[in-house]
């Protein structure tokens, strides 16, 4: 009974340390509503679609609703322990900006900051995913 009960007991420690990893790991896969608030602009939306694969993150932003943005880019996503981070290119009036967007998510919410050097403060924001 004894060595039934250890090799129960070894075999559940075998599981937990397999499974762990998978169920720490949310995703952050799927389509998400942003806000974010500049102290000079006001408020601003716009929806991003993001698709993880293990901890990198990759995706798109929908900025059609501000004309002065010709296109946009996601690149270096991560997510690691409910904490999202990438890098946001975004193209206007022939210049490419880059924000460093980083937030803390918990299930299908997130809050952040989006720090652009050339503005040289950062926004807070929080998003919503969408399409739960």
């Amino acid at each position: 009974m004894n060595r039934i009960t250890r090799d129960f007991a070894v075999a559940l420690a075998f599981l937990a340390l397999v499974v762990a990893p998978v169920a720490a790991q949310d995703s952050v896969s799927g389509t998400w509503l942003f806000t974010i608030s500049y102290a000079e602009m006001g408020e601003m939306s716009l929806q991003m679609e993001f698709e993880q694969d293990g901890s990198e993150v990759t995706g798109t932003a929908d900025m059609a609703a501000i004309p002065e943005v010709e296109d946009s880019e996601v690149s270096d996503g991560l997510y690691e322990d409910g904490v999202l981070s990438f890098l946001l290119h975004v193209s206007a009036q022939g210049q490419w900006f880059t924000a460093e967007v980083q937030a803390d998510v918990d299930g299908d919410e997130m809050v952040g900051e989006v720090f652009m050097a050339e503005m040289g403060q950062g926004a807070p924001f929080t998003a919503r995913r969408t399409d739960n």
